[in-house]
């Protein structure tokens, strides 16, 4: 998996370099900064940091010199073997439309990077846009992260009987569907909770029949309270891979302090550094709305360290990040974090 996980790596890389070039965004032999490059391609403001942290992973990859926040090309760029898409795709677990699906973005990119084009349209074409929109989560590496939340979600020891669980932003349901098997001989009220009534219609749909379930929207950005979720009401609060959403994020970890028990547990997977492949497909989703406000820092994902403190910062102690960053299934940079709250 790690090796076809470098295989698509170098891909993207190619697939930036490619849209660099043809564009003449940044030439051969040809100096130019992130501003000019991005002026240069006619990147839209809110699309602008995707197009420098594509020079930041050109640059890692020693494909671009640097110099006083100046770019240029360091021998020959890599290429787009976007013909090598299916296969890796496959070996890495992903369903089938994975590969045609970004192969489209990827031809679409410029467009994409210049608002001519909006993402979210794009991929609804391609079909159900639930399995469109979490085909990405569906892969090797999420399974074993969704596998170990839910071992540890089994261990969550209730306040009052019953397990009262909340899960945050349940998209797809690939994290729900990993829980609900492993808790099925537990007794709980679990509520799925998302910020578009297409992923909790579908999840209501998918789980009808699991006895304790409740459905509703949640916004991450909003007071918890005024969404129906009390102070201290919660054994355990589960958000796959959505944490990094929040617009205010020591807001939203508060917000979840507050409605945990004395005791009770976060369970939440992120990534915690760019995926080049990504930064060519998915990452265009978490650029700001057109009109709204630019985004501050061009990271979209934090270390485990930052986390440490943020957690603590809200109340929280943080007990485990897994995988260890010499497991081999740390390379796909997705880390499940196991904190509890404390007084």
């Amino acid at each position: 998996m790690n090796s076809a996980l470098n295989e698509l790596e170098h891909v993207s890389l190619g697939v930036m370099a490619q849209v660099l070039l043809h564009t003449q965004a940044l030439p051969l032999q040809v100096w130019r900064s992130a501003g000019q490059i991005n002026q240069a391609l006619g990147t839209a403001p809110r699309h602008a940091w995707i197009v420098r942290r594509w020079l930041a992973a050109l640059a890692r990859a020693s494909a671009l010199r640097e110099d006083a926040e100046r770019f240029a090309w360091q021998g020959a760029p890599p290429k787009a073997a976007v013909e090598k898409l299916p296969r890796l795709y496959a070996e890495l677990g992903f369903p089938a439309s994975m590969a045609p699906l970004h192969n489209h973005v990827i031809e679409c990119l410029p467009d994409l990077l210049r608002d001519q084009l909006a993402l979210a349209p794009l991929l609804l074409q391609s079909g159900d846009p639930v399995a469109v929109l979490g085909a990405y989560q569906h892969n090797h590496f999420t399974a074993a992260i969704n596998q170990a939340l839910a071992a540890r979600a089994s261990e969550v020891r209730a306040h009052r009987d019953v397990l009262r669980v909340l899960e945050l932003g349940g998209g797809g349901a690939c994290t729900t569907h990993t829980v609900l098997t492993t808790l099925q001989a537990r007794e709980k009220v679990y509520r799925f909770t998302d910020i578009s009534a297409l992923f909790t219609g579908a999840a209501q749909r998918q789980f009808r029949l699991e006895p304790g379930m409740h459905f509703g929207l949640l916004d991450l950005d909003q007071d918890f309270a005024e969404q129906g979720i009390e102070a201290r009401s919660q054994d355990l609060v589960i958000a796959g891979n959505v944490l990094h959403n929040a617009h205010d994020l020591p807001r939203s970890l508060g917000q979840i302090r507050a409605c945990l028990r004395e005791g009770g547990s976060l369970l939440f997977s992120e990534s915690i550094a760019d995926n080049p492949a990504m930064l060519t497909f998915m990452h265009l989703l978490l650029s700001p709305p057109a009109g709204a406000p630019l985004r501050e820092t061009d990271e979209a994902f934090i270390a485990p360290d930052a986390w440490r403190q943020a957690l603590q910062a809200q109340g929280f102690q943080l007990l485990e990040v897994w995988p260890a960053a010499t497991d081999p299934l740390a390379a796909a940079g997705q880390r499940l974090f196991h904190a509890v709250g404390v007084s």
